[in-house]
């Protein structure tokens, strides 16, 4: 009796301790939806980056998103997505208008240069 509840508890600690290994180093899969546009980026629980590096997976999924609305206003001109695109755009470069002046009036110019003001990441 004795001895078979101490093999049950030490099944028990095994299962338990195993489940929160994988739960802790799995790779959740996140995703920013706006509209019918959605970017996806992997991210672990607890998990920093290494010394010296930074993580722009999140970062470039919201690129993701704002090319994607770029590219369903420039089909049809909806102000729906514009306005989701002056969010990303102000986002992005926190209000500054150094890349192009008065962005609420040029939409058309950021959704044209898009792939060069929504610019992906990466670490060397």
């Amino acid at each position: 009796m004795k001895k078979s509840k101490i093999i049950l508890l030490s099944i028990f600690t095994i299962v338990f301790g195993g489940l929160i290994y994988i739960v802790l180093n799995h790779s959740f899969e996140r995703k920013i939806k706006v509209l019918d546009c959605e970017g996806v980026y992997h991210q672990k629980l607890f998990e920093k980056p290494k010394p010296g590096y930074l993580d722009f997976s999140q970062s470039n999924a919201k690129v993701d998103v704002a090319n994607c609305l770029c590219e369903k206003y420039m089909k049809n001109k909806d102000t729906t997505y514009k306005k989701e695109i002056l969010r990303f755009y102000k986002e992005h470069f926190g209000g500054m208008r150094l890349i192009i002046k008065n962005p609420e009036k040029n939409i058309d110019s950021i959704c044209k240069y898009r792939n060069q003001i929504f610019i992906k990441m990466y670490d060397l």
